[in-house]
């Protein structure tokens, strides 16, 4: 009876190990390094200040886990009706392909652009270990926010 209990043990010990949130996000990082990676993007990008009312403001939470995302296009004006839609499986790729965690690291906490009345939008990153948030005023942040901007929003 004592060796089979410790032979259960260690079955449910080994499934455990095998599935920890890193292993679940290995495909989801670019290297394949399974010390940190991506698991999540929130962004919120503002179209508070700019000067058209058809500019619509955008929530998206991208979940890489799950390979789901949300997208909810809303508009100050209630004339224009807003909407919610989901990026496709390789825009999904995409962001992973093109936001590395390296270049992160890097990017100020906040940019802001020398005018008023400036769309912002915040961007925030979490990966297995941490999480990078990033205010971006006038939309002036550098590579890789800009393309991660033209991939989500969608008018």
């Amino acid at each position: 009876m004592k060796t089979l209990l410790c032979l259960l043990v260690s079955v449910i010990t080994v499934q455990h190990v095998g599935s920890k949130p890193e292993a679940s996000a290995k495909s989801n990082n670019n290297k394949g390094d399974l010390r940190d990676s991506i698991v999540k993007i929130d962004m919120h990008l503002s179209a508070f200040g700019v000067e058209s009312d058809d500019f619509p403001t955008i929530d998206a939470h991208i979940d890489f886990i799950h390979g789901k995302s949300n997208c909810e296009k809303t508009f100050y004006d209630p004339k224009y009706k807003g909407s919610i839609y989901s990026l496709t499986k390789s825009e999904m790729q995409a962001i992973l392909n093109l936001v590395k965690i390296p270049d992160l690291k890097n990017l100020q906490g906040k940019y802001e652009y020398n005018a008023t009345d400036q769309p912002t939008s915040t961007t925030i990153v979490y990966t297995t270990k941490t999480r990078y948030m990033v205010v971006d005023y006038g939309l002036i942040a550098p590579q890789p926010l800009k393309d991660l901007y033209k991939i989500v929003y969608k008018y």
